[in-house]
């Protein structure tokens, strides 16, 4: 069996009434039938270095239809899916969520399709550096906004509406690429929206309403420097998100959406994004 099983971390398992009862972060699946002995086997052994039919050697009863039940139920994951250098560094928590999402047969050439993908860096690089970095170690090339035929533009605010906008907007509107929109907050993030080719509203869109509304439209002006407690978990949230928008499975939550993320309330919210009649950026795109 041509794969190299590895369970997601963390992954908890055992066996009630007779049923593995199986809880990863993205799910928790409970599975019937003979065989749950050997599906928590091994879910102990999956480590994502041993390849799956040695793995089967090595258990009693163990059995190739048992790896593929856990593919197939999104509790494993094919270990090449994992680029070399991401997994060196202990990132490879940031790609998992996107593998969860994706058929395991297609884990093996996640590699080779991020080497070949390209992240345009709009506004405030210094707060995603660490974004960058994580993004590089898994192959993808990383520039500035005059990068060529990216295939998602990252805007990365200080302060919303920057001069910066304009720019990543028209240039998502004249693309295919899928845009990305993020910026600290003094107590948390502002995440979105995330907007891919075929959205049905853009940033013009966002601030025309704002500007229509004013009673309801405050952006936020608040600007955050230095390293807020937060820093790490914003930057392998983004991170997680741009893999996701690498690989087109975008999270339902963001698609055309914001997320508010309150650091200190524990609270996220998610405004929706609505086109504006007769836009004249993304009305023509």
């Amino acid at each position: 069996m041509d794969s190299y099983p590895a369970a997601y971390s963390p992954t908890g398992y055992g066996i009630h009434d007779g049923e593995a009862v199986v809880r990863t972060p993205h799910t928790v699946k409970t599975l019937q039938g003979d065989g749950v002995d050997v599906i928590c086997e091994l879910l102990a052994v999956m480590d994502g270095t041993t390849a799956a039919s040695e793995l089967i050697d090595r258990i009693p009863e163990g059995d190739a239809e048992f790896i593929d039940l856990l593919y197939e139920a999104g509790l494993a994951y094919d270990a090449r899916a994992i680029p070399a250098e991401l997994k060196t560094e202990g990132w490879e928590g940031l790609l998992e969520p996107a593998l969860a999402t994706m058929a395991h047969a297609s884990h093996r050439d996640v590699p080779e399709r991020l080497a070949a993908c390209t992240v345009a860096v709009f506004g405030d690089r210094e707060p995603v550096s660490g974004v960058c970095s994580r993004l590089q170690a898994a192959g993808v090339s990383v520039g500035d906004g005059t990068a060529d035929d990216p295939d998602v533009i990252l805007l990365s605010e200080q302060l919303e509406r920057s001069e910066s906008w304009t720019d990543a907007n028209e240039q998502w509107a004249a693309s295919s690429a899928t845009l990305v929109k993020t910026r600290l907050t003094e107590t948390g993030w502002r995440l979105g929206p995330v907007l891919t080719a075929d959205a049905r509203a853009c940033l013009n869109c966002v601030y025309s309403r704002v500007d229509a509304n004013k009673a309801g439209g405050q952006l936020f002006t608040d600007v955050v420097t230095g390293d807020p407690p937060y820093m790490a978990a914003y930057t392998d949230t983004v991170t997680e998100i741009l893999f996701r928008a690498l690989l087109g499975v975008v999270p339902r939550y963001l698609d055309e959406q914001f997320a508010v993320y309150d650091h200190y309330e524990g609270r996220i919210d998610t405004p929706r994004v609505f086109a504006s009649p007769h836009c004249e950026v993304c009305d023509d795109a």
